[in-house]
């Protein structure tokens, strides 16, 4: 009875260690700086339009969004904090009133995914992509 405790205590911190490791390597803050671009990839959806954000070293971010079906584009410029322990974002506008805040649940060199932070600010969660250029 107690080699089962043990064992299942053993067992439980083994996966408590492996999902902390792994969480911690999707979280590569030093990948944010560059343009990322959101993609939906369910195919019931239609896409009428593109954003793009473009983090930069300053801290500051520019939002790109284009509408296909009126080809009518808009820049939105912004500053952004980030968490004490990289998983948060933070965006601001240039009155510096809160605009958007996401938890970041996968950060790679090519892929990062945003988690809303406050679903009552009207945003959604959003999966991106860095692009090459």
């Amino acid at each position: 009875m107690n080699t089962k405790k043990l064992l299942g205590i053993i067992l439980l911190i083994s996966v408590f260690s492996f999902t902390s490791c792994e969480k911690d390597d999707e979280i590569d803050i030093n990948q944010l700086v560059g343009k990322w671009y959101i993609y939906n990839d369910d195919p019931n959806f239609a896409v009428d339009g593109s954003v793009t954000y473009t983090f930069n070293d300053d801290k500051t971010c520019s939002i790109d969004i284009h509408d296909f079906l009126s080809d009518q584009g808009t820049t939105l410029s912004r500053t952004y904090i980030i968490g004490h322990d990289n998983t948060l974002v933070t965006l601001y506008d240039e009155e510096n009133k809160y605009t958007e805040q996401y938890y970041i649940r996968k950060l790679t060199t090519s892929e990062m995914v945003w988690e809303n932070a406050s679903p009552s600010d009207g945003n959604s969660d959003k999966k991106l992509r860095k692009t090459n250029e």
